[in-house]
């Protein structure tokens, strides 16, 4: 960008990955003057935005601007669902291939599979997402992986990604679909159902993050801390923010604007949330 947009200058950071995920969840609300206030450096925009991000394995760029009309071209086949999930995995640093086979199974057409280009449209809002991959990045390095049937198909451990699809298939009550996902195979099939619950640790930024889902049943009563009750959306937001490396202050005011008493000498050392969802009780402990 040419001058520091609101975000910058009220949050004391450059803009990252969880920008990126942000603008596209405005997105999905069709609300692209919220995108403006927050991003565009005069707090209206020029009817273009441009967001970046490099990681270790690749360099993002997406632009996003006002159309003239609805954008009926078959350029804008992608979603700003698939625009997360694919920049999520790339900062998980999932396998390349991985990452090509998704993308095809979307329809995405690739040309080149050192460079990915994904463009959708919201209503007269339009984005494109460039990803470039220099031709001598390592290639991915294998890590120690568990028996539920993602880390079987995907070949890759548990971590922030997963955390971020449970939470979404938590909030669609889709309980199921998250057991037979994330369920260890042999206590989906022989273990006793206190058994079935899905548990993993991932690094975070410069934390770790102990996650935990379990189903519950309306006629056992199960209590949250009140401290750390808080929604999945703002679980989301703590999620991202950690992830993205940024300063315990800005975790702590996504908590203590819900309510929730905690200072950020506290954030940066140790805290837990908790929520009830459907049913659903799923639990996040971050440790530094």
């Amino acid at each position: 960008m040419a001058g520091k947009c609101l975000v910058e200058k009220m949050e004391g950071r450059d803009l990252d990955s969880y920008d990126l995920i942000t603008v596209l969840g405005l997105l999905k609300e069709h609300d692209w003057k919220e995108i403006c206030r927050r991003y565009a450096p005069d707090g209206h925009g020029p009817g273009k935005i441009n967001l970046m991000l490099s990681t270790d394995s690749y360099y993002v760029e997406m632009t996003l601007e006002t159309l003239t009309s609805l954008a009926l071209s078959s350029k804008y086949q992608a979603s700003p669902n698939l625009m997360q999930a694919l920049i999520r995995r790339l900062l998980c640093g999932h396998r390349h291939n991985l990452i090509l086979e998704k993308l095809r199974t979307y329809g995405v057409p690739i040309d080149d599979p050192n460079q990915l280009n994904l463009s959708c449209s919201v209503g007269t809002m339009g984005v494109d997402l460039v990803v470039n991959r220099p031709p001598n990045v390592p290639e991915y390095r294998f890590r120690k992986f568990g028996t539920t049937r993602v880390e079987q198909e995907e070949q890759r451990p548990l971590d922030h990604y997963d955390a971020v699809s449970i939470l979404y298939l938590a909030q669609q009550n889709q309980t199921e679909r998250i057991l037979n996902r994330y369920v260890p195979q042999e206590l989906l099939n022989e273990g006793r159902e206190g058994e079935k619950v899905v548990r993993f640790s991932s690094p975070a930024g410069d934390y770790q993050v102990d996650f935990f889902f379990q189903k519950i049943h309306n006629d056992v009563p199960r209590g949250v801390p009140e401290r750390g009750n808080v929604s999945s959306a703002t679980m989301h937001q703590v999620l991202r923010r950690v992830f993205a490396g940024h300063a315990p202050e800005l975790a702590a005011r996504e908590l203590t604007d819900k309510g929730i008493l905690i200072t950020p000498e506290e954030v940066s050392r140790e805290f837990s949330l908790a929520r009830i969802l459907n049913d659903n009780y799923i639990e996040m402990g971050f440790k530094r």
